[in-house]
């Protein structure tokens, strides 16, 4: 095993190596708040500072994302400052201090400390949580028996610090600095996060156990037994195994880095089985003050009567399972249809009842819960909830404390509220119910784990949960896939005789690995995808404000309707196109703006009937080049076929006077006017290309990004067209309407008959509502699809998601609207599924009259 210098070390560079795509993203994301925050803004001044900032941060970026990683290995090679006393928390970060308090500091400190504070201040409370785990591991690691925050080498502060002495390098004004801070604060915090959750993981994997809390005495505590004080100091805390075992691992809630072997001060009584509600409160609220107690004699006989009574149960009896009382949403323990009795094909899934398997992403789903007969094909010999009520059983009488008692209660239900959560898979909450052997051993060790956001075994409850939003049937070959590599990694630690948290980080870090490559494909084509859109998105951009550049020019008047209508649409996005994907940076690429100073010249009729011999040998090359820059940039030519005619129709007159003369005549009037007879030609066909009116002369930006035939190909345009309307728990030709459906996990989106939400939420607040990341049900092409949003253009109007196999789905904001009206688009409720499922718990703990006085 590596030595923990080695596990220090590579945790350091990893943590530097990480921050160069971490500071990437983070500016990436603080350039697009900053273009959303310039298209907002009502003064110009602070448009134009907002514009400057977005360029010098992209001028910037690549030179800061080289130095950043050095830079902070650097730093954290750096000793740290002694503490002057132990360390009971962290320190929290303080407000921006007034200005008397700086008086005797030179101006340029000021400024740098406020701003390195400011920045601080918006990374620490997104790591909060997971800083206190790390800050415990990283003091271990560097051999200290007591917590330093202020030695935690990878701290936040040391981040902030780090990134400003970059900006600050940065010639710039301190507005602009600013700026910069303000936007990169958040990104950068959830990056930030990222980064300890990998550290917490990789420290944990190497066997590193956390240091401890100091506590110090306080007059209120400094009476009270040692043991009692511990107990009610900080929380967290973490019994040990037995009266007569050296004590659970040290770490945050126990008073010293001593080996905790505190003897019960008494015993509790628990023969009855069934919790006290009082006990369990305090378990569950305050982590329980007699959690280190023992039990008395008489809980154990009880739990040896149940033993014997379930041992001599036969398997096919639900009956004997009425030992573990169930909660009351859970059903009755003996209904025929909580069991399987038959077999799938597919040895991977369990049995199902009989029912329609044409049936909705959203149909009525069968209930699931710990007395629930599993497929023994699938878990083995915990499919059977005989089997894992042994366990159950068997635990609970080698428990010696209360608190082991108090958090096997909980896995329990927790593990079966997470089972009764409709918005997941059937076979997702069966797999749950079946890990409840290896959860119900950790509690054994580790009574409180569930507490623990962060924690090994709910962190992988929580991913295989969110993972599993990514289906929304049970039947397809793609959550077959899912679902044995899930079965596998749970069957695995039901294997193991659970001593610590390691094997579920493991197991997450296994699945997590095969998920990533199994994505690797998807996340290719999504990127394209999503480049194709962020490229259309700026071509569009620079298109408007080179539409507005030319409606400023001097030699607009007289220029019909139709013309400008042409430049400031197609040729803008022409230029805009050019400019974009030339390589050599030439300020015209293709010399199509120069084309712009020909073309109005050769619509004035005034002045063509002057130099006729200029626009003969004009129109070629004009019409060639006009033709060559349309074709690059993808337009269907039936869309300029108006602007053509017009052309042909402009310069008849000249053309005309071509075919009388010969080409020796034509060369000669080079500098004449026609003839008067030449001016008699029939121009009634020219009273539609009158000059523009002012209006015309005005350009105006696009209500979206335009995108060629194949870019709306490949951005997935005509695979959303609805082939009909339908709820998503329904066949189109079903006669249940999307108010009737079961909920699929949006139930609280459901539309009513006007278009309104539940709640009064319009489609449109539903739609701006959604963020990249967020999941729907889609109905496109006659069938259900679980889609993801991957891109939303800046100004909200156009989206992109993306479903199984990266196959996109791209719409306007008002085709969503309208589908989100029509039930046939339905954002899909994937807040914590672990978290919801303990909120749960804690409101059923809840006393009436406490809720009643709350209220």
């Amino acid at each position: 095993m590596a030595s923990q210098a080695d596990v220090l070390l590579r945790c350091l560079q990893e943590a530097a190596k990480a921050a160069r795509p971490a500071l990437e993203r983070s500016i990436d994301h603080a350039v697009a708040a900053l273009q959303l925050a310039e298209t907002q803004s009502l003064k110009i001044t602070e448009r134009d500072d907002l514009a400057l900032a977005c360029r010098e941060l992209l001028r910037h970026r690549d030179g800061w994302c080289a130095q950043y990683p050095g830079a902070l290995l650097a730093a954290f090679n750096q000793p740290a400052k002694p503490a002057a006393q132990p360390v009971t928390a962290r320190t929290p970060v303080p407000a921006l201090a007034g200005a008397d308090m700086f008086s005797l500091v030179d101006d340029t400190q000021v400024e740098e400390g406020i701003e390195s504070s400011r920045l601080l201040q918006q990374i620490a409370p997104m790591v909060e949580q997971v800083l206190a785990e790390l800050d415990g591991l990283m003091s271990s690691a560097q051999g200290l028996v007591n917590v330093r925050a202020e030695a935690n080498p990878v701290r936040p502060e040391v981040y902030a610090q780090t990134l400003r002495t970059l900006l600050l390098a940065a010639p710039v004004a301190p507005p602009i600095s600013a700026l910069w801070i303000k936007h990169l604060g958040e990104p950068l915090g959830r990056e930030l996060k990222r980064i300890y959750e990998r550290l917490i993981n990789e420290l944990e994997l190497a066997k590193v156990r956390a240091a401890s809390y100091r506590v110090l005495q306080t007059p209120t505590s400094a009476g009270k037994k040692p043991g009692r004080a511990a107990a009610g100091t900080l929380a967290g805390e973490n019994p040990g195994t037995g009266p007569g075992a050296q004590g659970g691992p040290v770490g945050i809630g126990y008073a010293s880095d001593e080996p905790f072997t505190r003897v019960p001060s008494q015993y509790a009584d628990l023969s009855n089985h069934d919790v006290k509600d009082a006990l369990f409160q305090d378990f569950l609220f305050r982590g329980g003050s007699n959690a280190d107690h023992g039990l008395a004699p008489a809980y154990y006989a009880t739990i040896e009567e149940e033993l014997i009574a379930l041992k001599g149960t036969p398997d096919s009896a639900q009956a004997a399972l009425q030992a573990e009382p169930a909660t009351p949403d859970t059903g009755h323990a003996g209904d025929d249809d909580r069991s399987y009795h038959g077999t799938r094909s597919d040895p991977r899934r369990p049995a199902l009842p009989a029912q329609d398997t044409d049936e909705g992403a959203d149909s009525p789903s069968r209930i699931v819960d710990v007395l629930s007969q599993l497929s023994s094909q699938v878990w083995g010999v915990y499919g059977r909830a005989r089997e894992r009520a042994l366990v159950r059983t068997q635990l609970r009488k080698d428990a010696t404390r209360v608190g082991q008692v108090l958090g096997m209660e909980v896995v329990k239900k927790l593990v079966n509220q997470v089972a009764q959560d409709p918005r997941l898979l059937v076979p997702v909450r069966e797999a749950i119910v079946a890990l409840e052997p290896s959860l119900l051993r950790l509690a054994m060790v580790d009574s409180r784990f569930f507490s623990e956001e962060n924690h090994p075994a709910r962190r992988l409850m929580e991913r295989v949960a969110q993972r599993s939003f990514k289906y929304n049937d049970e039947h397809s070959p793609a959550f077959d896939v899912f679902f044995h590599s899930l079965t596998e990694a749970f069957n695995g630690l039901n294997a193991l005789e659970i001593e610590d948290a390691r094997p579920f980080g493991a197991a997450l870090a296994e699945l997590q690995a095969l998920w990533d490559e199994q994505d690797q494909h998807e996340r290719e084509l999504r990127g394209n995808m999503r480049q194709t859109m962020q490229f259309a998105e700026e071509r569009q951009a620079q298109a408007d404000q080179i539409a507005l550049d030319m409606s400023l020019r001097a030699d607009l008047d007289h220029v019909p309707g139709v013309v400008l209508d042409f430049l400031f649409g197609p040729w803008a996005l022409v230029m805009a196109h050019a400019r974009l994907t030339d390589t050599a940076r030439q300020i015209d690429p293709q010399g199509y703006g120069s084309l712009v100073t020909d073309l109005l010249w050769s619509v004035k009729r005034e002045a063509t009937l002057k130099r006729p011999g200029k626009l003969i040998a004009m129109i070629p090359g004009l019409l060639g080049k006009l033709h060559a820059g349309l074709a690059s940039l993808g337009l269907d030519p039936g869309e300029t076929e108006a602007f053509f005619d017009a052309m042909e129709r402009l310069h008849r007159p000249v053309l005309k006077l071509r075919r009388v003369r010969s080409r020796r005549d034509a060369v000669e009037s080079d500098n004449a006017p026609l003839e008067v007879g030449m001016g008699e030609t029939d121009l009634s066909d020219l009273s539609d290309l009158l000059p523009a009116t002012p209006e015309q002369r005005k350009a105006k930006a696009a209500g979206q990004p335009w995108l060629a035939p194949q870019e709306l190909d490949k951005a997935g345009f005509d695979d959303t067209l609805p082939s009909g309307p339908a709820a998503l728990s329904a066949t189109p030709d079903d006669d249940t309407t999307a108010s009737e459906a079961p909920d699929s996990g949006a139930g609280d989106m459901t539309t009513d008959g006007d278009g309104a939400g539940a709640g009064g939420r319009q489609p449109e607040d539903i739609l701006m509502g959604l963020r990249e990341g967020s999941w729907v049900d889609l109905y496109s092409k006659r069938s259900w699809l679980r889609a993801q949003l991957i891109w939303a253009s800046n100004r909200g109007t156009l989206f992109m998601f993306v479903s199984h196999g990266g196959q996109p789905h791209s719409m306007t904001k008002r085709s969503c609207v309208r589908l989100i009206k029509d039930h046939l688009l339905r954002p899909v409720d994937t807040h914590g599924v672990v978290e919801h499922a303990l909120d749960h718990l804690v409101r059923e703990a809840t006393p009436a009259d406490t809720e009643g006085s709350a209220t």
